[in-house]
């Protein structure tokens, strides 16, 4: 197998299959948009724990249609948090995966799905639940943190609404 290639469906002939666009990527609309949040740092952050934070997201589709990005910032403490985002739905797991980058140096990937509103991804030593009021421009954004996947910690709580 080249590991080069992501496994995808194949079509008659050996060929793979290219991705098409369906509802799964469409549910992802509700990200779009720039969002100011607040919030405060849970006890996880360490030093930081119940310092006041401050956020920015600008979430938009990469070209197809497939993909979303997201840059952000969080400032906290005197300090600053960078990332950089891509979402999308795996069509082989039917789960959806983020990619997560920031300027600290850790490269995460989280994984999750929608239900009735409410976002969950979860990794290796992070998770992040994101709820959506019904038609209105808020998101409410709740990360924790663990070292042994087993007990989690508050990293953060912020309310978000959307700038546009």
């Amino acid at each position: 197998m080249d590991p080069s290639r992501e496994v995808g469906e194949v079509e008659q002939g050996g060929r793979e299959a290219p991705p098409r666009l369906g509802p799964e990527h469409r549910k992802l609309e509700v990200f779009i948009g720039e969002w100011k949040a607040e919030g405060e740092l849970g006890e996880a952050s360490g030093p930081h724990a119940h310092a006041k934070a401050t956020a920015v997201d600008r979430y938009e589709w990469l070209p197809g249609g497939f993909f979303l990005s997201c840059r952000g910032v969080m400032r906290f403490a005197g300090e600053s948090l960078e990332s950089t985002r891509i979402i999308g739905f795996d069509a082989a797991s039917q789960r959806y995966r983020m990619h997560l980058f920031d300027n600290s140096g850790y490269a995460r990937v989280y994984e999750g799905g929608e239900q009735d509103g409410v976002w969950k991804f979860a990794g290796a030593h992070e998770r992040v639940t994101l709820s959506f009021a019904n038609g209105e421009p808020r998101m409410d954004i709740h990360w924790e943190q663990s070292n042994d996947g087993t007990t989690w910690r508050p990293l953060c709580d912020l309310k978000a609404t959307r700038l546009h």
